[in-house]
């Protein structure tokens, strides 16, 4: 058996959107975007450009 890789999609996790949301997302989906790699790309960037203060706002929840 082949070996899976670990950039293979394998793992789900369910999100809950709103009706607007989906709404919005149908729309994507009519001019031919593929919506699953659009949210995937959204959350790629999103963690690109807040990581920074993602990573501070951990440090000051250290209690010493």
């Amino acid at each position: 058996m082949p070996k899976q890789s670990e950039y293979q999609y394998t793992i789900r996790k369910h999100i809950l959107i709103n009706k607007i949301q989906y709404d919005s997302l149908k729309v994507l989906e009519n001019y031919g975007v593929n919506v699953s790699q659009f949210i995937r790309a959204a959350i790629k960037e999103k963690l690109q450009r807040d990581w920074n203060e993602i990573k501070e706002s951990k440090k000051e929840k250290l209690p010493y």
